[in-house]
């Protein structure tokens, strides 16, 4: 049996996400900030938004209970739908 504990991609090149199924933990860091050192904070809506520490932009956010607050009903049994529903919020959340 083959056990699945992260999923990790790209969202048209620019997004890099990493979803972390079994503590329902969703990152998300711009794929040319991927490698830089940040510092958190949390915003009104609960997210942690992560800044570079350079310059203090936004360079990503981390949602603890993604999956409990946007997502419906149990999670998809198929990776291909997980990954499409976190590419869909997080082309909305882009927006």
């Amino acid at each position: 049996m083959i056990k699945i504990d992260t999923i990790e991609g790209t969202v048209d090149d620019v997004l890099w996400y990493r979803y972390d199924l079994a503590s329902d933990v969703l990152y998300l860091r711009l794929a040319s900030h991927r490698d830089v050192a940040t510092y958190a904070e949390e915003s009104n809506d609960g997210f942690l938004l992560l800044y570079c520490q350079d310059d203090d932009k936004v360079v990503g956010m981390t949602v603890v209970n993604w999956w409990m607050r946007f997502g419906s009903g149990a999670l998809p049994d198929s990776l291909r739908e997980l990954e499409r529903q976190i590419e869909l919020w997080a082309k909305k959340l882009a927006a």
